[in-house]
């Protein structure tokens, strides 16, 4: 079951099947922003979120986004706010290993040497289980391949923020 799921995490996104795209010279929206925090957020523009929210139902509430890509302390001219993407509140978590939760603490899982028990999942029907986080640690996201799949197949531009 291991390879059924990728992780979304700020300490292994090079690991994450989408990466920055290069920038064009004309700058328009992203179809897809991560935005790397200690908690990581999917932000999809709508005509591509809607398809993806056809799929993943249970264990996220989808909300309305708004993307701000200023400058910090933009002039006007340079204001960039992005109205059309939907974000996946993810509400839904399953405890995956026997590591200590990490109750509004700031250091991550070890992912390389934690013990994941992807048997926990086996007896959760797949649509519960598309996209979800690890009680044990809010700053990881799992994401089903089939959500992946279809992302890959509908996503050109991605942007990555940092923050």
């Amino acid at each position: 079951m291991t390879n059924q799921y990728y992780i979304l995490s700020k300490r292994i996104l090079e690991q994450f099947p989408f990466q920055q795209t290069p920038k064009c010279m004309l700058q328009a929206e992203p179809d897809l922003l991560l935005e790397m925090t200690f908690s990581p957020k999917l932000f999809i523009i709508d005509h591509i979120a809607s398809k993806v929210e056809a799929l993943v139902q249970h264990g996220v509430e989808w909300l309305d986004a708004r993307v701000d890509c200023s400058p910090s302390q933009p002039a006007d001219d340079q204001i960039q706010v992005y109205e059309n993407f939907r974000m996946p509140y993810i509400h839904q978590t399953y405890r995956l290993t026997n590591q200590e939760k990490q109750y509004g603490k700031l250091n991550w899982l070890d992912i390389d040497s934690a013990d994941f028990q992807w048997d926990t999942l086996e007896s959760i029907p797949l649509e519960d289980r598309l996209i979800f986080k690890l009680e044990e640690d809010y700053g990881i996201i799992l994401i089903h391949e089939s959500v992946i799949e279809l992302l890959k197949s509908l996503v050109k531009d991605v942007w990555v923020r940092d923050v």
